[in-house]
């Protein structure tokens, strides 16, 4: 294994320890934690702040992937914004509030979504849905697109996150699924509607 598959591998290790355990342990705690030496770690990493900036670029990108369905070509505006809230619901599910609270903490000055959620790779990536979704009549026409993907991108995950720093007893683990449902009723056309109650009626079935 050559050195970037063995940095790539403790990177991947530290970042189920620090999903659970938040940002707050020592190099020395993460080290003990991963089943490696502190020594170790400074073979590949030169400080805590370079392992734990790693660990956030590594779970930002798993957010974009998850974020990047939203134009999909091959299937409809809707799908896509249900598959991608659904993946984004499944990122969330397995990081500790304490992780979010820490993170925050130690970036003040720093927009938390940008670091971690990338709100600016979503606002694009909203829009470009939400045009294909005006095109193909799934969406009204008279939406404002810009105004729509920022509210989105700043609302619906700075809101979770909140709430879940903060113990916010309505948010929900089905959170992503009834925000979606909610904004998507503000948006649709008729023949979004209809699609929709296609849809439900197909899950029935």
């Amino acid at each position: 294994m050559d050195a970037n598959n063995r940095k790539d591998k403790y990177i991947d290790k530290a970042i189920v320890v620090l999903k659970q355990e938040g940002l707050r342990l020592s190099l020395d705690e993460i080290a003990t934690k991963m089943g490696v030496t502190k020594k170790t770690l400074y073979n590949h990493f030169s400080s805590k702040e370079e392992l734990l900036k790693e660990c956030i670029r590594s779970i930002s990108s798993d957010f974009q992937e998850a974020l990047s369905g939203l134009d999909d070509p091959n299937h409809s505006s809707i799908e896509n914004l249900r598959r991608c809230f659904s993946r984004v619901n499944n990122l969330f599910m397995v990081l500790n509030p304490i992780f979010f609270s820490d993170l925050m903490r130690g970036n003040p000055n720093q927009a938390m979504l940008e670091h971690v959620v990338g709100s600016g790779f979503f606002r694009q990536k909203i829009e470009a849905n939400l045009r294909k979704g005006i095109e193909n009549g799934l969406f009204r026409d008279d939406l404002d697109v810009e105004f729509v993907g920022n509210y989105l991108a700043y609302s619906v995950f700075g809101y979770y996150i909140n709430g879940i720093v903060n113990n916010n007893p309505l948010i929900s683990k089905s959170y992503f699924d009834d925000i979606l449902g909610y904004h998507l009723r503000a948006i649709v056309s008729e023949k979004g509607k209809q699609f929709i109650n296609n849809s439900h009626e197909a899950i029935k079935e």
